[in-house]
């Protein structure tokens, strides 16, 4: 019975039902729009930080993850006196810093320290073309900017902490907004959003949904129910050329 009570159903009902259904998805963003705007995200130090130089020094920092490979910053820089882009080699332009892999780590370790577990496993990896796992201390947000090429006049302990004294890594620094934005004012480096942001959208002060906008610009194009409201509050995303202009129409 809903078989043919569908294929009953003729092309102009069928658009008719669909434009329905799409504006009352839509409906929500438009209250959302004329609803209070929530509280900024903070730009304070994260509690349990101290002031330090750069970014603020977590007073009591968890302990390092264990690594597949044993690393010892402390050995490689601060004895061996290994600079950060021996083994962290730039890429994209700089913007990053790759983590060492075993072909790097025998560049040096074919002849050094050749007896060591760790380093026979490196070998053996690096024979067998496989990378390792390093676990990752910091990440930054999908949603942040962020390159080192742009921070190269910074030092490694800014962001990471004492790296040349520590045997194991740990999180040691407060990478969040508010501890950026404390290092950006100490530096007096700038702190606007679009200097961490990719601004997409000028009213929400956060990216836009590429496929969502697109979604939304083929609903708007084809009906006139959206509301004003949310005309306005789609319309500085950025988008195609084409998908944007049927915004403002």
């Amino acid at each position: 019975m809903p078989f043919r009570m569908v294929k009953m159903l003729t092309f102009p009902a069928i658009r008719s039902l669909f434009l329905l259904i799409a504006t009352v998805a839509v409906m929500p963003l438009a209250r959302a729009q004329d609803a209070p705007v929530g509280p900024p995200p903070s730009t304070a130090p994260a509690p349990g930080t101290v002031a330090s130089s750069g970014a603020p020094t977590i007073a009591s920092p968890p302990p390092g993850p264990g690594q597949p490979i044993s690393f010892s910053h402390k050995k490689h820089i601060g004895d061996a006196k290994m600079g950060c882009n021996d083994c962290h080699e730039p890429s994209r332009n700089g913007s990053t810093l790759a983590m060492p892999q075993p072909t790097k780590c025998m560049l040096c370790h074919a002849a050094i320290a050749t007896d060591k577990p760790d380093i026979k496993r490196l070998s053996d990896m690096a024979k067998n073309e496989e990378n390792v796992q390093w676990v990752r201390i910091y990440r930054v947000p999908s949603f942040v900017t962020f390159s080192h090429k742009t921070h190269a006049a910074a030092q490694c302990q800014d962001c990471h902490g004492p790296v040349a004294e520590r045997e194991v890594m740990t999180k040691e620094k407060d990478l969040s907004m508010g501890g950026c934005i404390s290092c950006h004012t100490q530096k007096s480096a700038p702190t606007t959003c679009d200097t961490c942001h990719q601004l997409n959208s000028v009213q929400l002060h956060q990216p836009a949904i590429e496929s969502d906008s697109r979604l939304v610009a083929m609903l708007m194009r084809q009906s006139n129910t959206v509301s004003h409201s949310l005309r306005q509050f789609l319309a500085p995303m950025a988008m195609p050329g084409t998908l944007a202009a049927g915004l403002t129409r």
